[in-house]
């Protein structure tokens, strides 16, 4: 990549890690490359925790990462009422920051500060140049808005359509943590407390956990047989909620778990699982692609239906299973874990067909996309 010294980026995101995690990990690259680096993103009590543990890792000289607080209930009237924050917040890091480029990466938190660069290049002699970053399949709600608006697009997957009268796209798949994949399941097996040889079931719900997978996976481990309460381990990350009584139907129930609201070091829970349990957030199915990990997923069935395009990709390529939530009773659901966890070669094809859909050096395609951009002039 090539020196992007005296350049200035400001990345906007939202607080869930699927929104910040390739945030934090362009900034870094930008910022080897000599960019000074400001992350905005959004601070919501349920991934607060998580949000902070991932931002301090990336901290630094030429990267400032700020959270945005954000407060009061989710309703139209105060989401507006922040938003003309926001704007306000992004005028005043125009004039003392001064931005080469603005990305955004999604959620409304990003939408008035792209929205504000763009308009503000449009009535003042310095340009601001406007990236997308499309983290799903399917193009959220709040980057459909703003991609007529802005330079480029940039998405993570070939199925993505921006939609009409959208700026131009670049592929650049999704950038992920670099050591996923690359853990050793020995170390691991020793770091969870657990046995290296006993087949492992991962739960994620994302990084706000997801209490109907931990309402399930409390059903489930009570109906196992004998031998499989023996056998079967588990790693359940639990988001910050229901780690508590996760923790007692594992107890209750003999098998072996490690029980924890999240999980920083997932290269480590990845090298360790067999089988995925999760959600189907764009940045699980990317850490999933890039490990190889078969998985049975269970879509956000809210959102504008996104989490549900994703998984059904994993399902057409044969990397996985989708279970609606509605549909995904215990019995379905162990059904499923029995037949994969004791075909040692489906977990295998099935595992190959998931890593197909791995794009690599997406940091570095998406942190060129946004180099470019400065270099076009449209930043000029």
């Amino acid at each position: 990549m090539a020196s992007s010294s005296g350049l200035k980026i400001l990345l906007v995101a939202e607080g869930s890690g699927g929104h910040l995690i390739p945030a934090l990990q362009v900034a870094h690259a930008l910022a080897d490359a000599g960019a000074r680096i400001k992350v905005w993103y959004a601070n919501r009590q349920p991934t607060a925790l998580l949000s902070s543990a991932l931002a301090h890792a990336i901290r630094g000289a030429s990267v400032e990462v700020d959270p945005i607080p954000l407060y009061g209930a989710s309703t139209p009237l105060n989401r507006l009422r922040q938003c003309g924050e926001l704007w306000h917040r992004a005028q005043q890091c125009f004039e003392a920051f001064a931005p080469d480029v603005v990305v955004g990466f999604g959620g409304w938190v990003s939408a008035p500060v792209v929205l504000a660069a763009c308009l503000r290049r449009a009535i003042r002699q310095r340009r601001i140049g406007c990236l997308l970053h499309e983290q799903n399949v399917l193009m959220g709600r709040a980057n459909r808005v703003l991609a007529p608006w802005v330079d480029r697009v940039a998405i993570s997957f070939r199925e993505t359509s921006p939609g009409r009268g959208a700026a131009s796209t670049v592929m650049t798949g999704l950038p992920t943590r670099r050591q996923i994949g690359c853990g050793s399941r020995a170390e691991a097996a020793e770091q969870f407390g657990l046995d290296p040889n006993r087949p492992t079931l991962l739960v994620l719900g994302g990084s706000q956990g997801a209490r109907a997978i931990n309402r399930l996976m409390i059903r489930l481990v009570a109906q196992l047989a004998p031998a499989e309460q023996r056998t079967w381990q588990v790693i359940h990350l639990t988001g910050a909620t229901d780690e508590a009584i996760v923790r007692t139907a594992y107890a209750a129930s003999a098998v072996r778990a490690w029980v924890a609201p999240f999980l920083v070091e997932m290269e480590a829970a990845y090298a360790q699982a067999d089988l995925v349990m999760a959600r189907a957030g764009a940045s699980t199915i990317a850490e999933l692609a890039q490990c190889g990990k078969p998985a049975i997923l269970i879509p956000y069935p809210h959102a504008g239906g996104h989490q549900r395009v994703n998984a059904q990709l994993v399902e057409t390529v044969g990397g996985g299973l989708m279970m609606e939530e509605a549909a995904a009773t215990v019995e379905r659901l162990l059904g499923a874990m029995r037949r994969i966890l004791a075909d040692p070669r489906l977990r295998e094809l099935m595992g190959a067909q998931m890593h197909a859909l791995h794009h690599g050096n997406a940091t570095e395609r998406l942190a060129q996309a946004i180099l470019d951009l400065a270099d076009t002039g449209h930043a000029a």
